[in-house]
């Protein structure tokens, strides 16, 4: 039932729903035609951007925190197999949405909540500073997002240690993965600041 209700809240569409509803542009019309926060943010600015990047931080944060509360803690292998199946389901319903025909966005947001939640908000603040930190020194936004989650699981793994959010982070590291797999083409692209510092230490 939680693997469920997990994969319907992460399906929703939040950014396709404020474009229809206040008439502003399809955030697919924009950059990559990915259907998620960044691109309703380009597409019609901060007034959309961030109501559509709460609600789907929210899509990870909402189930898993219902499910922490009524499910019980794990008592076997397959307790844990099921939990990571609950944990990951609201980012793979980001991912494919029956909505829009099993399309969907990329994940990220949807992928940070499910953290958020399981880190007890911890995931939040760290995250930013890695995202910050990343986007500082390069601009290739698949690199940027794929360190953050591996800096996720460095992170929290030793201290969680459970196996049902270790079956969680491989699972979200292989969708996060395959999702980027286009961008990784162009490798990391340096800053301008970064490159003429190198350059000048050469």
């Amino acid at each position: 039932m939680w693997i469920a209700v997990g994969y319907v809240c992460g399906s929703v569409p939040w950014s396709i729903l404020f474009g229809k509803l206040f008439g502003s542009t399809d955030a697919r019309s924009v950059g990559d035609g990915n259907p998620g926060a960044t691109n309703a943010w380009i597409a019609s600015g901060w007034k959309i951007g961030v109501p559509v990047l709460v609600l789907d931080v929210s899509k990870g944060i909402i189930p898993v925190l219902l499910a922490l509360m009524f499910v019980g803690p794990p008592k076997e292998l397959l307790d844990h197999v099921l939990l990571g199946l609950v944990w990951v389901s609201p980012v793979v319903g980001h991912a494919w949405s029956p909505f829009l025909r099993f399309g969907g966005g990329k994940a990220l947001a949807s992928s940070w909540g499910v953290w958020i939640a399981l880190t007890s908000g911890l995931a939040f603040p760290i995250g930013l500073v890695f995202l910050g930190f990343m986007h500082l020194l390069q601009n290739n936004h698949a690199v940027t997002v794929t360190l953050c989650l591996v800096g996720f699981i460095l992170l929290f793994m030793p201290i969680i240690g459970s196996k049902d959010i270790f079956i969680f982070s491989m699972l979200n590291l292989g969708l996060i993965l395959l999702k980027h797999r286009r961008e990784y083409r162009n490798g990391i692209v340096f800053r301008g600041w970064i490159r003429k510092l190198t350059g000048k230490l050469v």
